[in-house]
C-alpha cells in the first residue's frame, strides 16, 4: 500500500476528518473500561472538550482532545478517534 495516500492534507493527521466535527467547548462523550474488575463492561465518560492538541506517535501524527472530565479534578487525553459529540444541551 502507498504511504502517500494517507498523507493527504485533507488526511493529515489520524482523527483529522473526525476532528472537523468539533469545536472547543463542546461536550464529549467516550467509552472506557469501568472500574470494577469483575464486569467486563464498558461505562461512557464525559466531559469538555478544551483542546486538540497534534502529538507525534510512532512517526505519524495523532489528534488527541484535551478533556475536563465532569467529576474529575484533572485532564484526560483522549484519541479524536474515539470521542463522540454528546447529544445532551444546556437550555439555560
Amino acid at each position: 500500500m502507498d504511504k502517500k495516500t494517507f498523507k493527504t492534507s485533507k488526511n493529515k493527521a489520524l482523527g483529522s476528518s473526525k476532528a472537523q466535527k468539533f469545536a472547543i467547548g463542546d461536550i464529549v462523550t467516550w467509552k472506557t473500561w469501568s472500574y470494577n474488575i469483575d464486569s467486563e463492561v464498558f461505562e461512557t465518560k464525559e466531559g469538555l472538550l478544551i483542546e486538540i492538541i497534534e502529538e507525534n506517535r510512532l512517526e505519524n501524527i495523532v489528534l488527541i482532545g484535551k478533556i475536563m472530565v465532569f467529576g474529575a479534578s484533572e485532564y484526560d487525553f483522549i484519541p479524536i478517534i474515539s470521542l463522540k459529540k454528546s447529544t445532551k444541551q444546556d437550555y439555560l
